[in-house]
């Protein structure tokens, strides 16, 4: 029992496509953390990265591929909702990594291997060219917690600048 366990299970090509995804993933990773800012999700891209190439690899033998995978951005969009917000590019990253590990995961035997590392050096250059190249401004952003509320009126600005400045 355990054997044809073992042996159905088509190694090779879990191994090979687990290499190609960590492999791009970990890219645009290092793609998406060159601001400081952004760091604190690379683990959270990283984890999420996998949890659905294996969830997509493993039930892909089901007859529910296009409906899981978009039931799987269905899920994630709803989590989105119930969470603390976060900013869109990095939603908008977010989407790129759960996208990335469906692909990765569902492809078939129809597509070589030539062809999903093509796929996935579009996506990575796409997004290189796309951060580093063609948007040179960068943005960057602070948050600032301030308790004095009564300051933050347009009548104000003024006092509330000094005060910022102050700090």
């Amino acid at each position: 029992m355990i054997s044809s366990l073992l042996i159905d299970f088509d190694w090779n090509t879990a191994l090979i496509r687990f290499s190609v995804n960590t492999v791009f993933i970990g890219m645009m990773i290092l793609i998406i953390t060159r601001h400081m800012i952004l760091r604190r999700f690379s683990f959270t891209f990283l984890m999420i990265s996998l949890i659905v190439f294996f969830l997509c690899f493993t039930l892909k033998n089901f007859d529910l591929n296009l409906g899981m995978a978009l039931g799987l951005f269905a899920i994630f969009g709803i989590i989105r909702y119930r969470t603390d917000p976060i900013p869109i590019k990095e939603m908008t990253y977010l989407f790129l990594v759960i996208g990335v590990s469906v692909v990765n995961a569902l492809a078939n035997k129809k597509i070589s291997y030539a062809e999903l590392l093509f796929a996935n050096f579009i996506i990575v250059f796409i997004t290189f060219g796309m951060e580093r190249l063609w948007l040179l401004k960068h943005e960057s952003r602070k948050m600032i917690l301030y308790e004095k509320i009564e300051l933050i009126v347009p009548d104000k600005k003024e006092l509330l600048l000094d005060d910022l400045k102050a700090r």
